[in-house]
């Protein structure tokens, strides 16, 4: 059994902030996007993000709460695909200009990535996107599970006992790495940078979840909780949001241990500057994209991705942004925001309309 529960190393870290660093101070440089034709050209499979013959068009009844299709009405689907993937390129491209970013990454920092020869595609998996359903998928697609439905398979068992059954690009060599990178169709899902945060403390810290109580909490409550008594027993399986904030934030947590997979930067995981993806989905559109990637790998028919409900039945993380981030300190917001902003930038996700109500966009240095 291979259990992946990973930290991302101070190596990866540092990785990352040389990222943020090019992509703020290029940032102002940025204008907006070329005609489709042009952005075509950084298409690295264009046989993936081909025209689709006429676009559907939902009603807002239709319409899936906060996808971007209900944000952005009747634009077409296809070029906010295309889209997502020309300003990634062109951020990192302006990085690469400027010499911010080494030039390759090696097969052994790349086991967030899943591959299924079969199909020929590769998936980034990012915890709190999907990341169980979408690893049910690449489950199934293997041919080993005996189901085509997705919620048969527990969540437990696929991040343990059945995760023997997947192939990461880690495991090769760095030839046959590049080489798969080369030839197949290559897939990232990303998500609100501080909505995920909040929902790996919610599903780690206020759900029971031992493994994450022992490794992190008994630590985050005897360094982060006011008069505790560092003789008495703690379970830390109460740890309160401004004490898992307070850690993220405390430089030591950084440079010291690095950070879990959970709330790790998107740069250090899936390395968007080094692997040239094919197709960006988002959590905020996640059934578009998802069936998207279905019907172009010929197993829509197959395979049917499972609705949040049918996985989910406490409040919707994004329901909850305010009251969690209100109770956290303006200095601490601004210290979470510097941390995390090469994610918002890099996947074009605007400055949080939650967050201006407590700190500002001109208070954030």
């Amino acid at each position: 059994m291979r259990f992946r529960m990973r930290k991302v190393t101070l190596g990866n870290l540092v990785l990352a902030v040389v990222v943020s660093l090019a992509i703020l101070s290029l940032y102002s440089m940025w204008s907006l996007p070329p005609s489709i034709s042009n952005r075509s050209k950084l298409v690295a499979r264009k046989d993936f993000l081909q025209k689709p013959k006429k676009t559907i068009k939902l009603s807002p009844e239709d319409q899936p709460m906060g996808s971007l299709l209900k944000q952005l009405g009747e634009r077409d689907f296809d070029y906010i695909r295309k889209e997502r993937l020309y300003n990634l390129r062109r951020k990192c491209e302006k990085a690469e200009e400027a010499k911010l970013i080494k030039k390759e990454v090696p097969a052994k920092k790349l086991g967030h990535i899943i591959v299924n020869d079969q199909y020929k595609v590769l998936f980034c998996y990012i915890p709190k996107v999907a990341c169980t359903n979408m690893k049910r998928v690449f489950l199934i697609l293997t041919g080993q599970m005996n189901t085509t439905n997705p919620l048969a398979l527990k969540s437990k068992d696929v991040h343990m006992s059945l995760d023997k059954y997947l192939t990461y690009l880690d495991s090769y060599s760095d030839k046959e790495a590049a080489e798969k990178l080369r030839t197949y169709k290559k897939l990232i899902f990303v998500r609100e940078p501080l909505e995920r945060l909040l929902s790996a403390y919610r599903n780690k810290f206020i759900e029971k979840s031992a493994y994450f109580h022992k490794r992190f909490g008994r630590r985050i409550v005897r360094k982060f909780r006011d008069g505790v008594n560092k003789s008495q027993e703690i379970q830390g399986n109460d740890v309160t949001f401004l004490e898992f904030v307070r850690y993220i934030t405390d430089e030591n947590t950084m440079e010291n241990e690095g950070f879990n997979e959970h709330w790790a930067h998107y740069s250090a995981l899936c390395h968007p500057c080094h692997v040239q993806y094919d197709l960006i989905g988002k959590y905020e559109s996640i059934d578009e994209d998802v069936n998207f990637v279905l019907k172009d790998l010929k197993i829509d028919e197959l395979i049917k991705f499972p609705k949040r409900n049918a996985t989910y039945r406490r409040t919707k993380t994004g329901d909850q942004l305010e009251s969690f981030y209100k109770t956290i300190p303006k200095d601490l917001l601004g210290k979470l925001w510097k941390i995390y902003r090469s994610d918002y930038n890099l996947f074009d996700y605007p400055y949080p309309q939650f967050l201006e109500k407590f700190l500002a966009p001109e208070d954030e240095v």
